[in-house]
């Protein structure tokens, strides 16, 4: 079972950020199981372009829950599951570092769309989201928000599968 998973954040270095959206899609393989997603109170403020990019604003998550409220439901849908994100090390390490910091002991096998679709596909140039989402026709009316980019990067995922890539995929997990 796969948990596709997008952030966005308020910036960098996680230790001085925080989480401002989450979503999570349960993926068998072949079809969408199980989907979460919320805004997170990041208990600092989200700079101004990243509102822009995001449209995120710091209005909309005053009364958001802080990470520490919906811990126990984000680590019960990662648990056990291969954790897989478009670059995957930057949403594993915010994620694995907040779940932490609420008390649980986090760590997965992960899968990165971003490094498989340049296995997959090397025929396209560019492998960011956006461009992956135009050159494979997947709509994302969701842009820069979690769940938009989380269900994309799900696409993305299903279409290797689905096109003889599934030993490609399984020799491109590795452990965080």
């Amino acid at each position: 079972m796969y948990a596709i998973i997008d952030i966005e954040t308020t910036g960098s270095p996680v230790e001085k950020n925080g989480i401002t959206d989450i979503a999570i899609i349960h993926y068998n393989g072949e079809k969408t199981e199980k989907k979460y997603e919320t805004l997170i109170n990041p208990h600092v403020a989200i700079p101004q372009y990243v509102e822009k990019l995001t449209g995120i604003t710091n209005e909309m998550v005053a009364k958001a829950p802080d990470f520490n409220e919906v811990a126990g439901e984000i680590f019960e849908m990662l648990d056990g599951k291969i954790f897989v994100a478009h670059n995957a090390d930057f949403d594993y390490s915010y994620v694995q570092h907040f779940l932490r910091n609420a008390g649980y002991d986090y760590s997965a096998d992960v899968l990165c769309t971003l490094n498989l679709s340049r296995k997959a596909f090397p025929n396209i140039q560019k492998h960011g989201l956006e461009n992956l989402c135009k050159e494979l026709d997947i709509t994302n009316s969701s842009r820069h928000r979690a769940m938009g980019d989380a269900y994309a990067t799900t696409q993305i995922l299903e279409k290797i599968l689905k096109n003889g890539g599934r030993k490609l995929a399984a020799s491109m997990i590795y452990q965080l």
